[in-house]
């Protein structure tokens, strides 16, 4: 019976991983295409709200909300990645604690990331087609939207750093060390959120996710016993 039911295990745990590691990949790829078709970049945190007003009320609104759907569906698809990767991480000691906790840690993350985040933005977009085109109004909403993103990066970065401590054996060599330094980088970063560091150090946590769904996808099995 213990010969039978190992290989089925470990088959599985290879099935889960490779699915995992497929979703991680296109929730990557919506985020990068619903951000590149919503266009949020002309109505920072630090546009006048002349520029805001100008995004919401000008924006094709189609497209954009079709754009921020995109980016929702991969944020979505972000939630099964992280599952599969805590699941792989988790273990006895100090596993116990962190495989969890990034498994929640992701979870607010995307929470976060939808509502207020996406959620104040397509607020934003609706009122200025269909309601008002206050500027006061669109800015704070888009102030909501950007901020939210912001605070979500905390998550983010707390889900890096446990699964970068947890990865020894279950992840490539590089992934742990550098889910790590991103992580820690992110979080230090944010009191400096206005001046684009964060927003890059962001993007390189997304690409350190894309890295390790590609590498667990073509070499899913775990190198060291659970």
């Amino acid at each position: 019976m213990t010969t039978q039911t190992a290989p089925a295990r470990r088959a599985a745990t290879t099935e889960g991983t490779r699915l995992g590691a497929a979703l991680g990949i296109a929730s990557i790829v919506l985020i990068a295409a619903g951000f590149a078709i919503a266009a949020p970049t002309e109505a920072t945190i630090s546009s006048p709200e002349s520029e805001v007003l100008a995004f919401y009320s000008e924006a094709a609104l189609a497209k954009t909300l079709a754009g921020g759907l995109i980016e929702t569906l991969g944020l979505v698809l972000f939630l099964p990645f992280a599952a599969m990767l805590a699941d792989r991480v988790a273990g006895t000691g100090r596993r116990e604690i962190l495989a969890p906790t990034a498994r929640m840690a992701a979870t607010v993350y995307v929470a976060i990331c939808l509502a207020p985040g996406m959620s104040a933005g397509a607020a934003a977009l609706w009122l200025a087609h269909h309601g008002t085109a206050d500027p006061a109004l669109l800015t704070a909403l888009n102030d909501l939207r950007a901020l939210s993103y912001f605070i979500a990066l905390v998550p983010f970065a707390v889900f890096l750093v446990c699964v970068g401590l947890s990865a020894a054996g279950r992840l490539p060599r590089w992934a742990g060390p550098a889910g790590v330094v991103v992580g820690v980088c992110l979080a230090a970063s944010l009191p400096f959120a206005a001046y684009d560091v964060t927003d890059l150090l962001g993007l390189i946590g997304l690409l350190w996710v894309l890295a390790v769904s590609v590498a667990l996808l073509r070499s899913p099995a775990v190198d060291q016993p659970a």
